[in-house]
């Protein structure tokens, strides 16, 4: 097969009418929880207690109460934790019990409205919400919100039941691309798959094949899966007449389970059941009811898992083994139809069951059964047209990820859409054919992937509404392509190829030099040779890759590369290998972030001051004169952002902000973390540049960070329109660039950071590309160099802030897209104090972006009060843009360091006796600063030459200019001679 025989194009009808689809079906599908929030709203409104989120609006019980005339009940509650709570939110869910009706003045004397959450212990004037517990009651009656709900999910399922199949089909047809694409299904897996629940299959994919019902295959069957008699309502399992089974599980991140036998299968129930965070994801595949019942009995349950594991009996799992007749996409669809409606029938309480029973959930036990909230309504049936539990965070203790409805299902439509993109942009088989018909060779029938570069619809946009990401105003994403990847130099071959004639046969080694030498393929780019490999894509054939000749079979280190019509070659972003489409044509230049970034055609001449390099160049008042000018179009791109930035800032539109939480103040990481994430869309660590607790704080929590969904790490510093294709180049391929390795080494130098080199810009980068977190850049070169910027003298207040007011616009610019091109996630920030919270009255990235700031300060050993609210602190040093300013975040963290004394008279009061030192940074140079034998504090520079370390004392013997490889191995020998590190007893590595 060749690349030039005509190809039937994916329809982009189909996919834009089936992305319109997805985007209904997930705005219309009803939330229990959301829907209970927009009545408590309204109710809210109704009895004059406006401008109060109904989920922070608590209906608290109490054992006792005092008299107290200044309060709206009469009474209040002092020195006494509530008994129960719920929220308003809950309570129109739950109801008040079904006693209370007889009992309503009641209401208002054991119990009350208020403000404050059930860990506070004292309930009066201070934090009541001024609403009777009977008007509450009433109003209650008149609702009736359980039949409300049920007619709300009933015309759903009426209006979009075939609307959510398609879907549900979909999703599996992107996710077994997937698994085969990953190496999770093979081949022979992927096609029994596709053979058991699509049937035959042509590409590209067609909405009509999305809608068609279809049988299971001959030779396979197609069963729901159950433990202990309780049936998921959406994992499918595909046996074949060998009894090896592939389990379909959506919502997961690998969806794809392949079991070769029933012991297996026994092994993989013990690994979701045994983990108590497992257990609970795994669960939400069961009804509620079965849920209950599971988690009630899970000791026994497990007990007995465990002893029929040892002996090989298995009759727990799978014992109704019940078959899925028909279109397995319907019974889907109709087993999540069946749980939602089973969920509301357990979870709400109407007029008639008040007068019979106490409303399911509490009985004697609070809150035991359904926690704060149960999640029902759209989480149960979401997952299965492609929507992810992790990121949903269904659990217990963790309603949904995101604290508002949009937010929450802005971030499923994100996930649905990328499915479908993924689907629609396969490659595709020759002509029309069908790949069930393919069998095993369908593995060699896909032959060549074309790369498409496909510009983003729009740029950033420059509104300037009010802030988050709902889903009718949040701005068009970066664009999903990278500028093209460089290659490292140390990348090239140690090949001559003159004289070689690479392979001219249209086809899979056209352009390939075929060596006999290890490795055996490579290329000529650019007048240089590259050793290349072929890797697959999908299930076939895919694309040329350069690979590192010091490590040729590392997959993570390849860079993709394709042959242009005009016969050079050329890398190619991993995420613009695009299947479909024409044969590949010499790519379009990528598009700018926004109007701010610097053009394409001027970076490259405007690389060194970006850098820092050339300022004076960057002053308004300088001008070459020249006709064309780069400098003089980067000061107009730089002129726009200041006044776009001005005009924002004349009435900025901020959203709610999340509560600050309350936190112990020896809270660690992990739950510092956890608590700020529940109710914040993102956590802002705010920071003295030069300091290292901050960066220390990000890269001892970094794997806490990605466990919480943390997906993205905003960095001030880094400019999108210059280290941006770096940065997701390092992401993709695991290959830091030396060009950005340089930049922030210089940053680090400049900044004065980490002395040991450990927590550090550079380290900071590396810990996020480690655990899995992308970095994204929210400074440009227009943000960022403001060198020479005049403004009007009018305006002299203004220029002291500008820097605040530019960078914290265009990072609110540059999130936003961010959020809406990888769908919304939770998000962690690195910047400067005076971007992180309010400063001097300009609205900092946290007041923008519903985001909880954290100010990170570096302390001696022994004087951190650990995390507490932030009494602010004012800077005398005029760092910042004055000679007095003052810095204040939600919440002040100290950690503890060596290097807390900076200045020298701070040394000298460290350094209490002859032969204690420490160290001192200054710029780009980093000195030992000891007291010696007659008192005196001596410095002694620390050389570095070929990344060995070493001081020139003659008169320190040994230590005499011998080398070391590291600081703290230099350190370490200063101790063996006697000296002793001032003010720090713990080890340094």
């Amino acid at each position: 097969m060749t690349s030039t025989e005509n190809r039937q194009l994916p329809n982009a009808a189909d996919k834009a009418i089936l992305k319109s689809i997805a985007t209904q079906v997930v705005l219309n599908c009803p939330s229990l929880q959301d829907t209970a929030h927009e009545l408590a709203t309204d109710l809210l409104k109704k009895l004059g207690v406006a401008d109060l989120d109904p989920d922070h609006v608590y209906y608290h019980r109490f054992k006792t109460a005092q008299s107290n005339s200044r309060t709206f009940t009469g009474w209040e509650h002092t020195f006494e934790k509530p008994y129960e709570s719920l929220t308003l939110t809950q309570l129109v869910i739950h109801r008040f019990r079904a006693t209370d009706q007889d009992n309503a003045d009641l209401l208002d004397l054991y119990g009350g409205f208020y403000s404050a959450g059930p860990q506070t212990d004292i309930f009066d004037e201070r934090n009541e919400v001024r609403l009777h517990g009977s008007e509450v009651l009433k109003d209650f009656w008149g609702i009736n919100f359980s039949d409300l709900y049920r007619n709300k999910l009933h015309a759903f399922w009426t209006d979009y039941s075939d609307d959510f199949r398609t879907l549900a089909k979909g999703s599996f047809l992107s996710k077994a691309i997937e698994a085969r694409e990953n190496g999770q299904l093979s081949v022979v897996d992927f096609q029994s798959v596709l053979t058991a629940v699509i049937g035959s299959l042509s590409w590209p994919v067609s909405l009509q094949t999305l809608k068609t019902e279809t049988l299971s295959g001959a030779g396979l069957r197609v069963c729901a899966l159950d433990i202990a008699g309780h049936v998921a309502t959406d994992i499918l399992r595909i046996v074949d007449s060998n009894g090896r089974q592939i389990l379909y599980v959506p919502g997961q991140t690998q969806a794809f389970q392949v079991l070769e036998t029933p012991t297996d299968m026994h092994w993989w129930m013990l690994g979701q059941m045994n983990d108590p965070f497992n257990r609970q994801t795994f669960l939400n595949h069961f009804a509620l009811a079965d849920r209950q019942e599971i988690n009630q009995n899970i000791t026994d349950l497990m007990d007995r898992l465990v002893s029929t594991w040892g002996r090989g009996d298995h009759h727990l799992i799978n014992q109704k083994d019940q078959l899925v007749t028909g279109d397995a996409f319907t019974w889907l669809r109709n087993a999540a139809r069946t749980a939602m409606s089973a969920e509301a029938d357990l979870s709400l309480t109407s007029n008639g069951d008040l007068r019979k029973r106490l409303w399911i959930g509490y009985l004697s036990a609070g809150l035991k059964v359904f926690g704060p909230m149960a999640v029902v309504g759209w989480p149960v049936a979401l997952p299965v047209i492609g929507a992810s539990l992790a990121n949903m965070g269904l659990n217990v203790d963790q309603a949904v990820n995101g604290k508002t409805s949009s937010e929450r299902k802005a971030g499923v439509i994100g996930a649905v859409l990328s499915a479908i993109d993924a689907l629609f942009n396969l490659p595709f088989l020759k002509g029309a054919g069908s790949l069930a018909e393919g069998g095993a060779e369908a593995g060699e029938a896909i032959e060549s992937v074309v790369y498409e570069e496909t510009a983003p619809e729009t740029d950033i946009t420059n509104e300037t509404g009010a802030a988050g990401p709902l889903l009718e105003d949040i701005s068009p994403g970066l664009s999903e392509y990278g500028q093209r990847p460089p290659v490292p130099n140390n990348w090239q071959a140690n090949e001559l190829l003159e004289g070689e004639t690479p392979n001219r046969e249209i086809g899979k080694f056209q352009g390939i030099y075929q060596l006999q030498s290890n490795p055996s393929t490579a290329i000529m780019m650019n007048d240089t040779a590259y050793y290349v490999r072929y890797e697959n894509n999908v299930n076939g054939p895919g694309h040329w890759a350069i690979i590192n000749p010091e490590n040729p079979d590392a997959f993570a280190e390849s860079i993709p590369v394709r042959l242009t019509e005009e016969g050079l070659w050329e890398t190619v972003p991993r995420n613009g290998l695009v299947g479909g489409g024409k044969a590949a044509t010499t790519g379009t230049p990528p598009p700018r972030l926004s109007t701010y970034d610097v053009p394409l055609q001027l970076r490259d001449v405007l690389t060194n001051a970006a850098q820092g390099l050339e300022d004076r160049a960057l002053m308004d008042v300088f001008d070459s004169m020249s006709e064309v000018d780069p400098y003089r179009d980067f000061k107009a791109i730089r002129k726009r952002l200041y006044q776009d930035a001005s005009q924002f800032y004349e009435n900025p539109q901020l959203p709610p902000r999340p509560p600050v939480p309350l936190l112990a103040a020896a809270s660690d990481g992990e739950t510092i973390i956890q608590t700020v994430l529940e109710d914040a869309r993102g956590l802002v660590v705010g920071e003295s540049h030069s300091e290292i607790g901050s960066k220390q704080f990000l890269i001892d929590n970094m794997d806490t960070l990605a466990r919480r969904n943390v997906k993205t790490l905003y960095m001030e510093h880094l400019l999108t329109d210059f280290h941006q294709v770096d940065l997701d180049f390092f992401f993709e391929n695991k290959v830091m660039p030396a060009s950005l390795e340089k930049y922030l080494n210089g940053l680090d130098a400049g900044q004065m950071t980490d002395p040991l080199k450990r927590y550090t810009f550079l380290e900071v980068v590396r810990a996020a590309n480690k655990s899995g977190v992308r970095v994204q850049a929210i400074d440009c070169m227009a943000s960022y160099r403001l060198t020479g910027m005049r403004v009007a003298s009018s305006e002299s207040r203004t220029a002291s802030t500008a820097r605040q007011k530019m960078m914290n616009f265009y990072a609110r610019e540059v999130i936003r897209a961010d959020q809406a091109a990888q769908g919304a996630h939770k998000w962690v920030a690195l910047m400067g104090n005076s971007h992180a919270n309010t400063f001097e009255g300009v609205a900092g990235v946290s007041e923008m972006e519903e985001a909880i700031g954290i100010r990170i300060e570096d302390v001696a050993e022994g004087t951190s009060k650990g995390i507490e609210v932030d009494p602010g602190r004012t800077l005398l040093d005029g760092n910042i843009g004055s000679s007095s300013s003052r810095v204040k975040s939600d919440l002040l963290l100290q950690v503890e360091i060596p290097w807390a004394a900076r200045t020298m008279p701070e040394i000298e009061n460290l350094l209490s006796s002859p032969g204690t030192y420490t160290l001192k940074q200054e710029p780009r140079s980093l000195f030992l600063v000891h007291r010696s034998k007659d008192n005196s504090i001596v410095r002694t520079a620390i050389e570095e030459t070929g990344g060995r370390y070493y001081i020139e004392r003659p008169s320190w013997g040994s230590m005499n200019s011998q080398r070391f490889n590291s600081i703290p191995a230099l350190l370490k020998g200063l101790d063996q001679m006697g000296m002793k590190l001032a003010g720090w007893s713990k080890p340094l590595l």
